[in-house]
């Protein structure tokens, strides 16, 4: 199919459905998820539509959902990159630091790449907890609080309230979207923990692959200006990296 027919049959999917995944249109249209991807930066580029984490939503007036995917979805989303950055986040915490490593398929992949004797390990994440609970190198605090299965996150009063109270030396916080200062992600709760779990941080980084960057999500959580670090991989393209530079200091 040629790519005029290809784009225009996107279209037409988001006509019918409002909101598409990256997955279910390369099963529709038998191409590669990458050949999706830039069909999809084209038409956002022709304002024709908007561009989602792991999908498309329909251009129009009207207010539609963002589609929230879940943590074993996002696992199977770019995962060289998320290899990649967890390489960076584990190259960032050193021993006996406390550090807070939130929820996201890109952070729970850290513990695989730290070289630590000790270290003060703070999360609200299970997929994060399972990966750390058996190793006697670090203490680990699970926050506690409302459970979200889509994410595998804890969040609520609970989990505000225990971290509030507590001083980190750095917080690693996954983002679902990026679009010039703002930072966003996929629910309203979640962004409340990640929000206060950032400014108790002495060093905050912000976590997101390069596809995350010109796109948009439900909840605005943030500003990169407030943030210290944001951590992307190397596939950022050199004007991507020169705007967002303005705002944060970029490790990739």
């Amino acid at each position: 199919m040629i790519k005029s027919k290809r784009q225009e049959e996107i279209l037409n999917l988001l006509d019918q459905s409002n909101v598409m995944k990256v997955s279910d249109l390369v099963k529709e249209l038998d191409v590669t998820d990458m050949t999706i991807r830039r069909d999809l930066q084209e038409l956002e580029d022709q304002n024709l539509l908007i561009r989602i984490h792991g999908g498309a939503r329909k251009l129009d007036n009207g207010s539609l959902p963002f589609l929230e995917l879940s943590h074993r979805e996002k696992r199977d989303i770019n995962p060289d990159a998320k290899n990649e950055i967890a390489k960076l986040i584990a190259a960032n915490i050193h021993d006996h630091e406390t550090v807070f490593l939130g929820s996201g398929s890109t952070i729970e992949l850290v513990y695989n790449y730290l070289d630590l004797n000790y270290a003060k390990i703070i999360t609200n994440s299970i997929y994060v907890f399972d990966q750390f609970k058996y190793d006697d190198r670090f203490e680990l605090i699970l926050t506690g609080g409302t459970y979200r299965s889509k994410t595998g996150s804890f969040t609520g009063t609970i989990a505000n309230d225990f971290m509030e109270t507590i001083y980190l030396e750095k917080a690693f916080i996954g983002v679902n979207a990026i679009n010039d200062n703002k930072v966003f992600n996929a629910n309203e709760d979640e962004g409340v923990i990640q929000r206060i779990v950032l400014n108790n941080a002495r060093e905050k980084y912000l976590v997101a692959d390069s596809l995350k960057f010109n796109s948009l999500d439900f909840y605005q959580f943030y500003d990169l200006d407030t943030a210290d670090y944001l951590v992307t991989d190397s596939k950022l393209s050199p004007e991507l990296k020169e705007k967002y530079s303005n705002w944060v200091q970029i490790i990739n």
